[in-house]
C-alpha cells in the first residue's frame, strides 16, 4: 500500500508534469467562466447565462485559490483570479483538464449544484480580460451603511467566527465584550471604511497570524516614505527600496521619524498586527510603517508631503536629521536574500527556496542530485512567506536515513463546521490516525505520537479528531539518503508553510537551524464576506501544533544557532552574515 504522504506527493508531481507531457490539459490562458464580477472580494461567475457563487473548481475550494492568489500576488486577487485562474491552479499543483466540474451556488435561489464538464477556453479568458480592462474603477461596496445593516453584519461576523475560527478562545482577548462595545459605538449612519478599519483592529487582537480583513474602502495612504525599514544588529536600518544603499550612507540607523522615537512608531504600527510571536509583530510592524501617513498623530506636527528622519551611525553616534519628500509609489521589499541555488566554495551545496512553491519541486530534485557528493548542504528559506508543504515532503525524503524511518512533523485538528468536509486537512497532507493509507511504519509513528502528544492549549468547542503530517521518503526516482550535515537558514520572514517546514526539520539528525526565529503561523485559513458591507474576513480553521505540543501561531520556530544580521546584509551587493556563518560551520565540521 502506498503511504499517505507518497500518494499525495505523487499526485502533485503528476499534476505539475501533466501540461508538458500531454495535450489534454486546459490552456494556461483559459477560463471556464462566461462572465465574472466581484461582491467585495468574493467572485460571482456567469456560466451558460446563469450567475453563481463558485465553491470549488474541479474539487479545489475557491477559498484556497483566493488564498493562494493573495500569497502569490499580493494586492492582485481580483485580477489574477479573473485572468490567471488556470495558471494559479497549476502553481498550486492542480493541472486542469479541458472540461471541469464546478461546485456552485445559484444566486437566484441559493440552490447548490455541480455544473459538469464546463469547457475551459482561451476565448472565455480573453473576454474576461477585455471586460476587466474596460471596467471603470469603482467600489463595489456601499460607502455608507444604516446602523441596522451594520448591526446585522456584526451579528453575522460573530456567528461566523464561532462557526469556523479555531483560535477564537485562544488568549485573553474578551472578544464578545469588545464586539458589544463596537456595536454601541455605531452611529445612525455607518461609513464602511470606519467599520472596515475597526474590524481590522478587532481581528488583530487574536493570535492567528493569518487572520485579516479586506475591503476596497479601507483607509489607505496616498503617499509613502521613500525607504524601507528592517532590524539589524545595532538597530533599525533605513535603506532604499532598490537596496542600492542606505537612506544615508554614513548613518544607517533610524532614531526618530518626525521627532517621534522609532519604538513608538513600531508600537503604533503593531496595533494592526496579529498578537503573534514577538518576531512576527516586529517584522510586520516595520513593514507597516510604509503606511506612515495613516499612523501620524496631530501632536506629531508632521509636514504634509515630507518626512523628517533622525539617523545615526553605530551605537547612535553622530545623529543627523534629514528631510525627504514622500512618494506616490509604495516601496516593496521584494524577494530577499536575492541568491540563486549554487555549488559554493568548499564543496557546499546551497539550495535557495524563496517560496514554498510546487513549481520548485523539479528544481529541488535536480539540485539534490547535483549536490549528492557535497560535504554539506545549506537550505535557505529566509523571507519565505509560505505556500504548500510539498517541498518539505520532498526534501524530507532525502534527509531520512535508512534506519530512521518516518516522523511526524505537525499535529492539528480543525473546528467542526457544516462548511468544512471530512477531508478538510487533506490539502495540508494530514490525516487521522485511523486513515487506511498509512503504511505500517507510518501508522506506528502516528500511534506513538497520538499516545504521547500533549497540546499546550486545549481548544474549547467542537473539533475534529487529531490529524498528522508524516515525513517519509517518497519513492522518487532520484531519491537517495543525504548523510552530510545540513543547515537551514531562517528569519522572521518565514511564515505559514515555511513554519511547518522548519518545525518538521527542527531536531532532526544532522540538521541545524541558523539565523533567527520564524514568525509562526499555521492556519488552514478560511474566508467569509459580511452581507451588507461586503467586508471579507479571514481566520484560521485549524489549531496547529508542533510535536512537542507547542502551537505554531504565537511562537514560531526557534533556531539552534542565533546569528544577527548586519546592516550591510540588507543591501544588494552587500554582505550575508548568516550565510557566511553557516559556511564556516560546515567547513569547520569537515576539517
Amino acid at each position: 500500500m502506498r503511504s499517505l504522504a507518497r500518494s499525495f506527493s505523487l499526485f502533485f508531481a503528476i499534476s505539475l508534469l501533466a501540461t508538458a507531457a500531454f495535450g489534454q490539459n486546459a490552456d494556461r490562458k483559459g477560463s471556464p467562466f462566461d462572465g465574472l464580477r466581484w461582491n467585495g472580494d468574493a467572485p460571482e461567475v456567469l456560466v451558460e447565462s446563469e450567475w453563481y457563487t463558485p465553491r470549488s473548481i474541479h474539487r479545489v475550494p475557491v477559498s484556497e485559490i483566493l488564498e493562494f492568489c493573495d500569497q502569490r500576488w499580493p494586492g492582485q486577487r481580483q485580477k489574477r483570479f479573473t485572468e490567471d485562474l488556470v495558471e494559479a491552479l497549476q502553481l498550486m499543483g492542480h493541472a486542469l483538464p479541458t472540461h471541469v466540474d464546478l461546485d456552485v451556488t445559484k444566486l437566484s435561489d441559493g440552490t447548490q449544484l455541480t455544473l459538469e464538464q464546463i469547457e475551459v477556453t482561451r476565448d472565455k479568458r480573453q473576454a474576461l480580460r477585455r471586460a476587466n480592462t474596460r471596467a471603470a474603477p469603482r467600489a463595489s461596496q456601499p460607502a455608507m451603511l444604516t446602523r441596522a445593516d451594520a448591526l446585522a453584519d456584526l451579528d453575522e461576523f460573530s456567528r461566523r467566527l464561532q462557526d469556523q475560527f479555531a483560535y477564537l478562545e485562544l488568549g485573553d482577548f474578551d472578544w464578545q465584550t469588545e464586539l458589544d462595545t463596537l456595536r454601541s459605538a455605531l452611529p445612525a449612519q455607518v461609513p464602511t471604511p470606519w467599520l472596515a478599519d475597526n474590524l481590522a483592529r478587532f481581528v488583530a487582537q487574536f493570535r492567528d497570524g493569518h487572520a485579516s480583513t479586506s475591503s476596497e474602502l479601507r483607509s489607505r495612504p496616498a503617499l509613502f516614505p521613500p525607504f524601507l525599514l528592517q532590524d539589524a544588529d545595532g538597530g533599525v536600518v533605513a535603506f532604499l527600496p532598490d537596496r542600492s544603499g542606505f537612506l544615508d550612507a554614513e548613518h544607517p540607523f533610524v532614531l526618530e521619524i518626525d521627532g517621534v522615537a522609532i519604538d513608538e512608531w513600531i508600537a503604533r504600527a503593531s496595533e494592526l498586527v496579529a498578537r503573534g510571536s514577538p518576531q512576527l509583530v516586529r517584522w510586520r510592524a516595520l513593514g507597516g510603517l510604509r503606511a506612515l501617513e495613516l499612523l501620524r498623530a496631530p501632536e506629531d506636527n508632521a509636514k504634509a508631503g515630507s518626512v523628517r528622519v533622525t539617523l545615526a551611525g553605530a551605537d547612535g553616534a553622530t545623529p543627523v536629521e534629514r528631510e525627504f519628500a514622500m512618494t506616490a509609489s509604495r516601496p516593496m521589499f521584494g524577494t530577499w536574500p536575492a541568491h540563486d541555488t549554487a555549488l559554493l566554495d568548499g564543496n557546499v551545496g546551497y539550495l535557495r527556496l524563496p517560496a514554498m512553491d510546487d513549481r520548485l519541486l523539479p528544481h529541488l530534485h535536480e539540485s539534490m542530485a547535483a549536490f549528492r557528493e557535497t560535504d554539506g548542504l545549506i537550505v535557505d528559506v529566509r523571507g519565505n512567506g509560505g505556500g504548500t508543504r510539498t517541498l518539505l515532503l520532498a526534501l524530507g525524503g532525502y534527509l531520512t536515513g535508512p534506519d530512521e524511518g518516518p516522523w511526524v512533523g505537525n499535529v492539528a485538528k480543525y473546528i467542526l463546521s457544516k462548511r468544512f468536509d471530512r477531508d478538510h486537512l487533506e490539502a495540508r497532507f494530514m490525516a487521522r490516525a485511523t486513515d487506511a493509507r498509512w503504511n505500517d511504519a507510518q501508522a506506528a509513528v502516528v500511534a506513538a505520537m497520538a499516545e504521547s502528544f500533549e497540546p499546550e492549549w486545549d481548544a474549547p468547542g467542537a473539533f475534529s479528531e487529531w490529524h498528522y503530517l508524516v515525513v517519509d521518503p517518497l519513492g522518487h526516482d532520484a531519491d537517495f539518503f543525504y548523510d552530510k550535515p545540513v543547515i537551514v537558514l531562517s528569519d522572521a520572514g518565514c511564515f505559514s508553510a515555511t513554519d511547518i517546514f522548519l518545525g518538521a526539520l527542527s531536531g532532526r539528525p544532522r540538521v541545524t537551524l541558523m539565523g533567527s526565529a520564524s514568525s509562526g503561523g499555521s492556519a488552514r485559513s478560511q474566508s467569509f464576506a459580511l452581507p451588507h458591507s461586503r467586508i471579507e474576513v479571514r481566520c484560521a480553521s485549524m489549531a496547529s501544533f508542533r510535536t512537542d505540543g507547542r502551537l505554531y501561531d504565537g511562537r514560531g520556530i526557534e533556531v539552534d544557532v542565533q546569528v544577527e544580521i548586519q546592516a550591510t546584509d540588507l543591501l544588494r551587493g552587500g554582505t550575508d552574515s548568516v550565510l557566511a556563518a553557516a559556511l564556516e560551520r560546515l567547513r569547520a565540521s569537515a576539517r
